[in-house]
């Protein structure tokens, strides 16, 4: 099964397709994402980020050229301490693809680290771990036969999509919680955070020797921490805190607005009746299903697991991606309306 999920502005999964595969291959998955083209378009700011499996890298590359394609920094880890064993390197991994800023950073930085990601998404993610939250969804369902699998998936949504819909018209403010309690933990330590006042929207603010440009008006900060993740950085805070009468609500991108995220979930999704009510068209009459292909050995309903992942009892818990999964930024804050899912 494939999936392509996106995040809202809540943090939250947004189931944005879903579909059977045949196998892992290049038509395949260019089966996939020419239905997700024709669902989704190409709206501005799209990013898609996967663990880069060659197969799935090559159909992306067809169906959507243009597009910023990012890779899952844990999943690069892997592959890095197969090569170099010191802690002190693989600290400098997780340093790098933390780091907004342009370093030295090695082979095609601008798909893992930060510091390359396009600020036209206001998503700062460097993991798509997203994918393991939608394999965790559809845990139970995945034992099922196809059709009761998409079935009990459409239930899943529907059901999501009413309950978020209900909870956001109950908001009163203008951003959403999440965010209102990122900027609340963020409000306690600004206090020594030093700003210099260049003008009423220009200011340098320094920090143990460290001092950063901000530029309220434009919504930079030179650390680009502001710029990539759509909230003001402690930086951008402490500037507007400073100011009297200044609200940092209106600051902040419209992605995680209380607005916007009653778009997302403004889309109802019809109820059906079970397969028994259904009635057919005569398309699908005399259509087999493809040729299985039975493995040797017992089938495998898990992964493989890594050899350094943290076992607890009978369950393994990392953060490895699986590969029939792709995660989705940038799309729902302006674009929504044209999923047609």
């Amino acid at each position: 099964m494939a999936a392509a999920s996106a995040i809202d502005g809540c943090n939250q999964l947004f189931l944005v397709a879903y579909g059977i595969l045949e196998s892992e291959n290049i038509e395949s998955w260019t089966w996939f994402l020419n239905g997700l083209y024709e669902a989704i378009g190409l709206p501005n700011g799209l990013v898609l980020a996967s663990d880069r499996q060659k197969r799935l890298e090559e159909a992306i590359c067809r169906v959507y050229p243009s597009v910023e394609h990012r890779t899952c920094v844990r999943h690069m880890y892997k592959n890095f301490k197969k090569k170099f064993r010191g802690k002190s390197l693989q600290k400098s991994v997780w340093a790098a693809a933390r780091s907004y800023t342009i370093e030295d950073l090695g082979k095609k930085p601008e798909i893992w680290s930060r510091s390359q990601f396009s600020t036209v998404c206001k998503c700062d993610y460097i993991t798509n771990n997203i994918s393991e939250a939608f394999n965790a969804w559809v845990a139970e369902a995945r034992e099922r036969p196809v059709l009761d699998l998409l079935d009990t998936i459409k239930q899943k949504i529907m059901v999501t999509m009413d309950k978020r819909r209900r909870m956001a018209i109950k908001w009163n403010d203008d951003i959403v919680p999440s965010v209102k309690k990122y900027v609340r933990n963020l409000s306690r330590g600004l206090a020594a955070y030093e700003v210099q006042r260049g003008s009423d929207s220009k200011a340098e603010v320094s920090y143990k020797g460290q001092r950063c440009e901000v530029l309220l008006t434009d919504g930079i900060c030179s650390c680009r921490k502001w710029q990539v993740s759509g909230i003001p950085c402690v930086h951008a805070m402490s500037f507007i805190f400073s100011i009297r009468g200044a609200k940092w609500e209106e600051y902040v991108d419209l992605y995680f607005s209380v607005e916007k995220t009653g778009v997302a979930y403004n889309l109802e999704i019809a109820p059906m009746p079970d397969i028994s009510q259904w009635i057919s068209n005569g398309q699908l009459d005399g259509l087999l299903p493809p040729l299985s292909r039975r493995l040797t050995g017992r089938p495998k309903k898990n992964r493989i697991s890594a050899a350094d992942e943290i076992k607890f009892g009978y369950k393994y818990w990392s953060f490895r991606i699986v590969i029939d999964s792709i995660l989705i930024f940038g799309c729902l804050a302006t674009n929504i309306g044209a999923l047609g899912l």
